[in-house]
């Protein structure tokens, strides 16, 4: 969800997701949290800071993971307008993703066409993180993933701009 602030884990300049604690139908807390992704393993708790938001941020892509986009050579940039945030509820907690999302080419020709399928098949070529879980956790997170996704291009993200890979 885009906000005025974005922040940034201190350690590693990772740019942080933050989700909501409720509790009894009330908001008990919100806490800043490393991305799941499946191209990083986070071996420290993350230490929030304002973002710096005139350097790039990862280069992999938020869509798929994939750590170089290939062929393509660049990422895309797609942003949320504030009035349509991407969550994901899990049980009793909502998680907000932060914008804006970097997009490898072939992920952004998906957005562009609001193909979920082609979307949902490259997370599952290029998520390592898939082949190390038992049948239920894979077929959990796959449709966490698919949740996610769907409310990513319901949230209409517009694209921002090419950048070269670094």
């Amino acid at each position: 969800m885009e906000t005025a602030i974005q922040m940034v884990c201190l350690e590693c300049d990772t740019p942080l997701d933050f989700s909501e604690d409720w509790a009894n139908g009330e908001l008990a807390g919100i806490r800043f949290e490393h991305p799941a992704r499946p191209d990083a393993v986070w071996d420290h708790d993350p230490l929030p800071a304002l973002a710096d938001l005139s350097e790039p941020m990862s280069p992999s892509c938020d869509c798929c993971g994939i750590g170089s986009p290939r062929p393509e050579g660049f990422v895309n940039v797609w942003t949320i307008a504030p009035d349509r945030p991407v969550t994901l509820r899990v049980g009793d907690r909502t998680y907000h993703y932060s914008t804006p999302w970097r997009v490898c080419a072939a992920c952004s020709a998906a957005i562009a066409e609001d193909d979920l399928r082609l979307l949902l098949a490259r997370n599952v070529e290029h998520n390592s993180a898939l082949e190390k879980v038992t049948p239920a956790q894979r077929e959990m997170g796959l449709a966490l993933t698919r949740e996610l996704l769907l409310s990513f291009l319901a949230a209409r993200p517009r694209l921002r701009s090419a950048e070269p890979q670094m």
